[in-house]
């Protein structure tokens, strides 16, 4: 191709590009320049910044302990969520794969369910279902003499309960990603190995389990990054934070500094933290790839 033919083809390949270009500029580059430029400002969201701080704000966020608190709490968060974004969908996918046919797509749509219902009224309904006085949870309890317990009162059971409830979208999201995945698996493959003699965990095992390393790989970075956000809209129904902040992490404390406490300067260098921190880790990853393509 001659260089004015290429020039031709840049030229013409931009009105397409441009269009996602602009959506990126305002709705993911111009937030994120406008939380950088409020992180070292002082403003409480009812009026005009008052004056630049610099770095004030990014100190006292190290100085609170509620920070640290929650960010440790998102880490938590994501190590308690992972298992339900790649083992445990990629076992239902699996065995729903194994077995083709009418009731198969069946139980696919039904465990579907809870990633199509709004996240908050699905939180609401759990909160009405583990109402500590009249919810069908502690009813469920009592039909087999247990005690009732106080869900999302008891430290000991609210950041379970939070998990659990996050985990049933999860899983159900992931279960179709990983369904779609195993769609591009030639059959063929698995019939050879029947023939060959092998087992259903063997097949499951050496043969279709290798084949969704890269889901795998890709749906447990996302929930490593994406689990906290999952998390915020059942924190902010069902626990709002507590008790004594066992259910706080780092999206809903943000939420909190910039619209609870109107701490917007405070609530934006925490943003720009968080970003600092994914990019470090996403960096790291990009690296670590890189020396073992090398090696």
């Amino acid at each position: 191709m001659s260089m004015p033919a290429r020039r031709r083809f840049a030229w013409g390949a931009w009105p397409y590009v441009m269009p996602l270009l602009v959506m990126l500029g305002v709705w993911i580059y111009g937030p994120a320049l406008a939380t950088l430029v409020l992180s070292v400002l002082d403003w409480n969201l009812t009026g005009p910044p008052a004056g630049f701080v610099g770095l004030e704000n990014f100190r006292r966020l190290v100085q609170e302990p509620e920070f640290a608190r929650a960010a440790s709490q998102t880490l938590l968060y994501a190590l308690a969520l992972l298992p339900f974004a790649t083992i445990v969908p990629l076992l239902l996918a699996i065995m729903l794969w194994l077995r083709p046919g009418r009731a198969s797509t069946v139980y696919r749509a039904l465990l579907f369910v809870p990633a199509m219902v709004a996240p908050v009224a699905l939180a609401v309904s759990w909160r009405f279902l583990l109402n500590p006085l009249n919810g069908l949870a502690n009813e469920v309890l009592g039909w087999f003499g247990g005690p009732a317990v106080n869900w999302l009162g008891d430290p000991a059971a609210a950041l379970p309960v939070v998990v659990a409830v996050t985990a049933a979208r999860v899983v159900a999201f992931n279960m179709l990603l990983y369904s779609a995945a195993l769609a591009t698996l030639d059959r063929r493959t698995i019939e050879a190995a029947r023939l060959e003699g092998a087992t259903s965990g063997e097949v499951v095992s050496f043969v279709v389990a290798p084949q969704l390393v890269r889901t795998t790989v890709l749906l447990g970075l996302l929930s490593v990054v994406l689990a906290g956000q999952w998390a915020f809209t059942n924190i902010s129904v069902l626990t709002q934070g507590g008790p004594d902040g066992v259910t706080d992490n780092v999206y809903y404390r943000i939420y909190t500094l910039g619209f609870e406490f109107f701490e917007t300067g405070t609530a934006s260098a925490a943003s720009v933290l968080v970003l600092a921190g994914f990019a470090v880790a996403a960096l790291a990853a990009a690296v670590l790839r890189r020396r073992r393509a090398i090696v």
